[in-house]
C-alpha cells in the first residue's frame, strides 16, 4: 500500500514562485486507512519539530513546514528532504538546480526562465548529518521511503492560469492534481492512500475530482469536521483521497511534501533577492508578502522600468 502526501508553499504571497510539493511511502503491511500513522511507525527516526534532539542527527523533525522553519530554520527544512531522499536511496543534492534535477518536474533552467533565478546552482542546500543506514532503519520499521517531488509555478504562469480559470483555489487544486498523476504514474499498481492539506476554506472537492478524473467513479465518504474523503479508482487499483484540516501538522507524509515545497520555494527567493539586491542599493530582501511585497516593489520600480520588465513577471494577479 502507497502513502502519498501533497501540499503546497507561497499560496498566500504576492511574489515568487507557488510550489506543490509530495512525498511517498510504502507500508510493508497495509493497515485500515484510518490507521495509517507515519509518525508514529517511524518513532525514533522522524518526529514533529518540536521533539527533535538537538546536535543529534536522528529523530528529523518532519512537520508542517512553517514550524520546521521557525523552529529549526532553513536547515531543518533541508534535513527533512534530506530524510525523504535518503530513505529512498537517493542522492542528496547540494543545491537549488540538483534537487529540481532530483525531485522538480522539469529541468531548471525551464522551471526558472527568468533571470532572478538564474544560477541555482549558487542557492546551496545546508549540509545534513543523517545516517547512511537510514534506508534500512526505515524498512525495518515497515515503512519504505520512495522519494520527494516538487513542482514550482512562477507568477507569470500562475497569472495565465489565474486568467484562464477565474478561480485561484482552483489554479492550487489542478497544480496539486497534476503533480499527484506524475507521482501515481511512477508508482503503478498498489492502492494508495492520499492524504492534502485542506485547500483554503473549501471542503467539498468531489466536482473538482470528477473533473479532472471523469472515468474514476468519485464516491464520496463519511469524514469528520473539517475533513473530506473520496475513494476512486485509477485502472484495477482504488484511491482514498483524504482532506484535513491542518494536515501538513497532522500526517507525517503531508509535513513532508510541505517542508519540500517550502524549502524549494525559500532558496527561489533567495536567488531573487540575490539578482534585485545586486541591481538595487540598499534594497531589503523580501518573503514575497503582500505588505512588504509592496515596499519591495515600490523599491524595484525604476530597475523594472529601465529594463522593460513587465509587473506580471514578478506580481500575481490574484
Amino acid at each position: 500500500m502507497l502513502v502519498i502526501g501533497l501540499d503546497e508553499a507561497g499560496y498566500g504571497p504576492m511574489l515568487g514562485p507557488l510550489v506543490v510539493g509530495a512525498s511517498a511511502f510504502r507500508l510493508a503491511q497495509a493497515p485500515a486507512r484510518g490507521a495509517v500513522d507515519l509518525h508514529a511507525a517511524l518513532e525514533g527516526l522522524a518526529c514533529r519539530a518540536g521533539k527533535a534532539r538537538r546536535g543529534q542527527p536522528l529523530p528529523v523533525p518532519v512537520d508542517d513546514s512553517k514550524e520546521v522553519k521557525r523552529r529549526h530554520g532553513l536547515p531543518g527544512l533541508a534535513r527533512g528532504v534530506a530524510f525523504g531522499l535518503v530513505g529512498a536511496g537517493r542522492d542528496l543534492p547540494e543545491h537549488l538546480a540538483g534537487l529540481l534535477a532530483a525531485c522538480g518536474d522539469r529541468p531548471a533552467a525551464s522551471a526558472l526562465a527568468d533571470p532572478w533565478w538564474g544560477e541555482p546552482e549558487l542557492a546551496r542546500l545546508p549540509a545534513t548529518d543523517l545516517p547512511r543506514d537510514l534506508r534500512a532503519r526505515c524498512l525495518v520499521k515497515g515503512v519504505e521511503p520512495l522519494g520527494v517531488w516538487v513542482a514550482p509555478a512562477l507568477p507569470a504562469e500562475l497569472n495565465e492560469a489565474f486568467e484562464a480559470t477565474g478561480n485561484k483555489s482552483r489554479v492550487l487544486f489542478l497544480a496539486t492534481v497534476t503533480l499527484l498523476m506524475r507521482v501515481l504514474q511512477e508508482l503503478p499498481g498498489e492502492e494508495v492512500l492520499v492524504r492534502l492539506d485542506r485547500q483554503g476554506g473549501r471542503l467539498d472537492y468531489g466536482p473538482w475530482l470528477s473533473g479532472v478524473f471523469p472515468f474514476h467513479g468519485v464516491e464520496e465518504l463519511p469524514a469528520g469536521e473539517g475533513e473530506a474523503r473520496y475513494r476512486l479508482r485509477d485502472g484495477a487499483r482504488a484511491l482514498q483521497v483524504e482532506f484535513a484540516t491542518g494536515g501538513d501538522g497532522r500526517h507525517l507524509e503531508v509535513g513532508l511534501a510541505s517542508m519540500a515545497a517550502k524549502l524549494v520555494r525559500e532558496l527561489c527567493m533567495e536567488r531573487m533577492n540575490a539578482w534585485f539586491g545586486a541591481r538595487v542599493p540598499g534594497l531589503a530582501p523580501t518573503a514575497g508578502y503582500v505588505q512588504d511585497g509592496r515596499r519591495w516593489m515600490k523599491q524595484v520600480a525604476p530597475l523594472l522600468a529601465r529594463e522593460g520588465i513587465g509587473r506580471e513577471r514578478l506580481v500575481r494577479a490574484r
